[in-house]
């Protein structure tokens, strides 16, 4: 069983983050994040940053641009400002996305 690591509403983050399994950001973070596991930004989670993952989920707020090796989801709380590339995208009804996306293998 893989554990997931939680950045919890009160964490204020600023740096270089690098991490193998699951990260759930809750709090703020700016940076760079690289990762070979999923990222999830949770619904009061706020992040300026660069990021290179495998898999991410977005349900709060993040200013940046994402590479990702497999997928992305927007859920419906999401507020992205940024360019996206990734083999799957999902975007559910709600969620705000500003910048375009490039749908291929990164």
């Amino acid at each position: 069983m893989q554990l997931t690591t939680i950045l919890s509403e009160d964490i204020r983050f600023r740096g270089n983050l690098k991490f193998d399994h699951t990260l759930r950001i809750n709090g703020s973070f700016q940076g760079t994040i690289q990762s070979t596991g999923e990222l999830i930004i949770g619904a009061d989670g706020k992040v300026e940053a660069d990021i290179k993952t495998e898999s991410m989920q977005l349900e709060g707020d993040l200013t940046g641009n994402v590479i990702a090796g497999k997928r992305i989801s927007l859920r419906r709380t999401a507020r992205m400002h940024g360019d996206l590339r990734c083999q799957e995208l999902e975007i559910e009804a709600g969620s705000k996305f500003t910048g375009s996306c490039i749908m291929d293998n990164p």
